[in-house]
Order: C-alpha cells, then sequence, then structure tokens
C-alpha cells in the first residue's frame, strides 16, 4: 500500500520546515528546495519543526500523497540544521531518526 522498501530513496529538507504546512506547501518544497519531482514513486521527503520534535514525512504513492507525522513526548530528534543543504538517508537510517535515537550526521552516513 505504502510503497516503502529499503531501496525507497529518503530526502531530508535540513534546517527549520513550518509544521503547519500541508501536502501542497510540501510539494513546493520538494520542487523549489530540494529540487526533486515529488511524484517519484521511490522518494519520501522528510521536514522538521523548529523545536526538532516534530517530523512529517510526505510520499506519493501512485494515486496520491501521504503526509505523515510523528512527535516526540520529551526530547529532540538529532535533525540537520544547515537550512541550505538537503540530506540523503536509506532507509535504516530513517528508521534510527524517527525512532529519536541520537547520532551525528557524520557517523550516520548523511550525505550532501
Amino acid at each position: 500500500m505504502l510503497g516503502l522498501s529499503a531501496t525507497t530513496r529518503v530526502f531530508l529538507k535540513t534546517g527549520v520546515t513550518d509544521g503547519r504546512l500541508g501536502a501542497d506547501a510540501l510539494k513546493g518544497l520538494v520542487t523549489q528546495v530540494i529540487r526533486e519531482d515529488p511524484h517519484g514513486r521511490q522518494h519520501l521527503f522528510c521536514f522538521c519543526n523548529r523545536a526538532r520534535n516534530r517530523l512529517r514525512l510526505l510520499w506519493w504513492d501512485g494515486s496520491g500523497f501521504w503526509v505523515a507525522g510523528k512527535g516526540l513526548p520529551r526530547g529532540t530528534y538529532d535533525f540537520p540544521q544547515d537550512a541550505a543543504a538537503v540530506s540523503h538517508l536509506n532507509m535504516a537510517q530513517l528508521e534510527v531518526l524517527v525512532k529519536g535515537v541520537g547520532f551525528t550526521p557524520a557517523s550516520a552516513g548523511y550525505r550532501r
């Protein structure tokens, strides 16, 4: 149903993203900032709020867009804060990030 697999490419829009944005605004960020096609079948896009305690995920399943969110009740996500960069993760690294496990960008294999 969701079409996510180990080969899914994960793009992080680093820095701060307004957590109130809906699917259309997030698609605009994908096009303008990440410079990827939001309709990529094997693409997942990740965004984080200023407090770094909420993540938003956007992906296309072939018939429509999904937007998912997760918030931490305490603590913060170890999300890259360089607003001018775009980072890439694999699905295993995204799983670690979503669980709220801390790691540094260098040790996690972030690529710009």
